[in-house]
């Protein structure tokens, strides 16, 4: 009776796993500015820039026109997968579709172009 009890809230956790998981997947919400807040800005600073312990570290600017050009989104996910140079891996506390959300983020700071 134990065992059938144990086996039936192990079913019951997995399944509860699976939905929550399933339900973030479908919903395409990734909270991108947040992860960004927490993982990101004390470095690279809201709008990109980089703060003045981030600038010390040698960050990029993501704002600056010239380094978007010059970086593609395969380069900016590696990046934020395996780190770089003093930047800390993020492969094991973000997922690659939060890594994604993040490449995206640091595209919207780029510059607007005048028509």
């Amino acid at each position: 009776m134990k065992k059938i009890v144990f086996y039936g809230l192990v079913v019951m956790l997995l399944f509860s796993l699976v939905q929550f998981n399933l339900s973030n997947a479908f919903t395409g919400k990734i909270d991108y500015k947040k992860i960004f807040e927490n993982e990101c800005q004390k470095c690279h600073e809201r709008d990109g820039k980089g703060t003045k312990r981030g600038r010390k570290l040698g960050v990029p600017n993501f704002a600056d026109a010239k380094w978007q050009a010059s970086v593609t989104d395969e380069q900016l996910i590696k990046s934020i997968t395996n780190g770089k140079k003093k930047m800390p891996a993020q492969k094991h506390r973000l997922s690659q579709e939060e890594i994604k959300a993040l490449v995206r983020y640091v595209r919207i700071l780029a510059p607007r172009k005048r028509r």
